[in-house]
């Protein structure tokens, strides 16, 4: 399967999401800082789309109930462990955002990885 075209960086909201959908997966896009993260478009309290959500950084809250996510992790902030929410491997090419959702690049991991240094 491999990486899949599904938008342009244009498409993404500032201060949201975009709604993607990969065969039978809907995908939430988030660009945080000229980087773009894909994640399971899906809330796992009550299954509303994150991309209906507001960004903060990169930290997405659910409209319904105000659940956050970090968006590069899967994790919820402050959390160390669970099941993060799946992520997804991006690629930008002039300006065409690619997904890999046959790679998650968090599943199996029930400890947060280490902060990215800035």
């Amino acid at each position: 399967m491999g990486f899949q075209k599904v938008a342009r960086l244009a498409d993404i909201p500032k201060g949201g999401g975009l709604r993607v959908r990969i065969d039978e997966i809907d995908v939430g896009l988030f660009c945080v800082e000229d980087q773009v993260y894909a994640m399971e478009n899906r809330c796992p309290h009550a299954g509303v789309p994150l991309s209906e959500g507001r960004l903060e950084g990169c930290v997405i809250y659910c409209r319904s109930h105000g659940w956050d996510f970090d968006v590069r992790t899967g994790f919820r902030p402050g959390e160390s462990d669970g099941f993060p929410i799946p992520c997804f491997p991006v690629r930008i090419e002039d300006g065409d955002i690619f997904v890999d959702i046959a790679q998650p690049n968090n599943l199996g991991r029930r400890r947060r990885p280490p902060p990215a240094e800035d």
